[in-house]
């Protein structure tokens, strides 16, 4: 994978409706050769489709939260909680995860009394705690692609590096220290 193919990736994150026309023109390359390196990215799987974004409140769905379930049953995915799920409907994503809660569900409602009648319907299948979506503040496609890739650097980490410490900073001197 290279720059291009990044470029690519990260156009085609904020707008998957892009042409191969203007692709290849941001790209500079030909739109067959646009093409094919699209071909090699999903044969590969690092493009896995191009689906539209859908906002839930448009279809009359205002209401998001995302609901930790912790089951009963110790393997939960065995004994069909996929196909709970999607015959509960309303159901956005679920992703299993490490912790305490074993799946963090992602669900639209109409209102909080539909919101409580589908938490109702999970308690059934183990313990919940559901927490309300107010906004959406980073989405893939506000993602920068490239950084994904690129490897931890050393000098940004949180803690203050001496250098980065302003020469108005002053603290008191360690026994040793002069």
């Amino acid at each position: 994978m290279d720059a291009i193919d990044l470029a690519l990736l990260a156009r085609l994150a904020k707008d998957g409706r892009a042409s191969l026309t203007d692709l290849a023109r941001e790209v500079g390359l030909s739109r067959p050769s646009v093409a094919e390196r699209l071909r090699k990215l999903e044969s590969t799987g690092v493009i896995t489709g191009y689906a539209a974004r859908i906002d839930p409140t448009r279809l009359g769905l205002p209401l998001r939260a995302h609901v930790r379930l912790r089951p009963h049953q110790p393997n939960a995915r065995a004994h069909g909680l996929r196909e709970k799920l999607l015959a509960l409907g309303h159901v956005l994503s679920c992703v299993h995860v490490t912790g305490d809660d074993c799946y963090v569900i992602e669900v639209a409602a109409r209102s909080p009394s539909h919101l409580e009648e589908m938490i109702d319907s999970l308690t059934g299948i183990g313990r919940t705690t559901t927490l309300l979506v107010l906004s959406d503040v980073v989405s893939l496609s506000d993602v920068d692609i490239k950084a994904l890739l690129r490897a931890p650097d050393p000098e940004s980490d949180l803690l203050l590096q001496p250098e980065s410490v302003p020469s108005s900073h002053t603290s008191p001197l360690l026994p040793g220290e002069q």
